[in-house]
């Protein structure tokens, strides 16, 4: 994979002097509330100024500031309280920023800093983003290099997404990102391979919470920076609720599906169409998968999440709606009220559940026969990713597998102008 190397890493400097006596954990970016803003978040062992320098080629640098916060975790002692973990968590906005402009960037202290990364941004009329289910870093039940394996699968689905689509503009995690429900330190090893994939520092990522991830309370929303992050709607067990963010004609709207119940999802999703008029298509997306083929398609809490989401996502029109948990893939067809939509351009939500973007688990199917909501369904128990191109009427949905880039699925829905 030289040549990808070479795409994120070769670039010269536009103005940086080189800097490595600043080295952040976990470095990651996310998409900010609009194309204008990107959101950056990273941990250091030490306390200080959370700092974002940004320069754009042939222009002038610019820094912007942030917040740093001590990093708690639950471990389910005997109270289930929340223990300081010795790291700080910065958290920093950089905003005013241009479509199909080159940056390049560098996180520090405001005095120390890091290495410089690359960020281009893209244009938002016609543009495409990848999407991934349950890389689950950790989960491959055997060898004693079982992470390193989870890591090199993950680093590869990566390598091979990114060189078909270099021009992507943010990575889609649909949830369980991380393994490990009980031990911090086993968590952190998954965490660091999880963020190790270089691409991870220049490709926005807006990540999802699975019920591998949320475990820790509020841990897991000390590794990332989400935008228009609610405080009251989704949140349980200490953990971060439902966040939205607009990018081009697309209002995403990104569910923290350990809530259970639909009232405070409910809400949320009202509230933020309300404030996003202007868009053209919703896309929800969220961990436990609602319409799936595989092990935890009766569990009781996904049998009641079908049963009360469904009907929310008819009353706000959602187009799309994306999942993970079942490390299976399935498409349905339209859906309205519970009910498959089988007629040539059916309208209704096309539930989409993703399979894993690592292969560190897979599922196989509950029933040899598929359920009646299945347009289609597989399971070839190799990696795969998935491609969604926006247009102004339509979205295009491309699933991959890794192992030959041969196409899984491919579908596409149409807006009426």
């Amino acid at each position: 994979m030289k040549l990808l190397i070479a795409i994120f890493f070769s670039m010269a400097t536009l103005g940086f002097a080189a800097g490595t006596d600043y080295d952040p954990i976990n470095l990651t970016v996310a998409p900010g509330s609009n194309p204008t803003q990107l959101n950056f978040a990273w941990q250091t062992t030490s306390a200080g100024k959370a700092v974002v320098q940004l320069i754009p080629a042939g222009g002038k640098a610019k820094t912007f500031a942030g917040t740093q916060a001590k990093v708690t975790a639950t471990q389910f002692n005997a109270d289930d309280a929340s223990v300081a973990t010795g790291t700080f968590a910065d958290a920093v906005t950089v905003t005013g920023l241009t479509d199909a402009t080159t940056y390049e960037y560098r996180v520090g202290d405001g005095k120390n800093w890091s290495a410089t990364y690359p960020l281009v941004t893209h244009s938002q009329k016609e543009f495409a983003f990848l999407a991934v289910g349950d890389p689950q870093i950790g989960a491959k039940a055997t060898g004693a290099k079982s992470l390193d394996a989870d890591k090199a699968g993950w680093v590869d689905t990566l390598n091979q997404a990114t060189t078909k689509f270099p021009n992507a503009s943010f990575l889609l995690s649909l949830g369980d990102e991380v393994n490990d429900y009980n031990k911090r330190t086993t968590q952190d090893a998954e965490y660091l391979a999880y963020f190790s994939p270089a691409q991870l520092r220049s490709l926005p990522l807006a990540a999802i919470e699975g019920n591998h991830d949320f475990q820790m309370g509020e841990y897991y929303g000390f590794h990332y920076n989400q935008p228009n992050r609610s405080a009251t709607y989704g949140t349980s067990y200490g953990n971060d609720g439902d966040y939205w963010f607009v990018y081009g004609n697309v209002l995403f709207l990104l569910l923290n599906s350990n809530t259970e119940s639909v009232a405070t999802h409910d809400v949320f999703l009202r509230d933020a169409i309300a404030k996003n008029p202007q868009t053209t298509w919703r896309i929800v997306a969220y961990h436990h998968a609602l319409y799936s083929e595989a092990d935890h398609v009766t569990d009781p809490d996904v049998i009641d999440r079908r049963a009360n989401y469904g009907p929310v996502f008819d009353r706000y029109h959602i187009d799309l709606a994306l999942g993970g948990h079942d490390h299976s893939y399935t498409r349905t067809y339209p859906i309205v009220g519970g009910k498959p939509q089988t007629a040539p351009n059916a309208a209704g939500t096309v539930y989409v559940t993703l399979n894993s973007g690592s292969g560190s688990k897979f599922y196989d199917w509950k029933d040899a026969t598929p359920e009646v909501y299945s347009a289609l369904r597989w399971q070839g128990k190799v990696p795969s990713y998935t491609s969604i191109a926006v247009s102004a009427d339509q979205l295009t949905v491309t699933t991959y597998r890794t192992d030959d880039q041969s196409v899984v699925d491919t579908f596409s829905l149409k807006k009426a102008q």
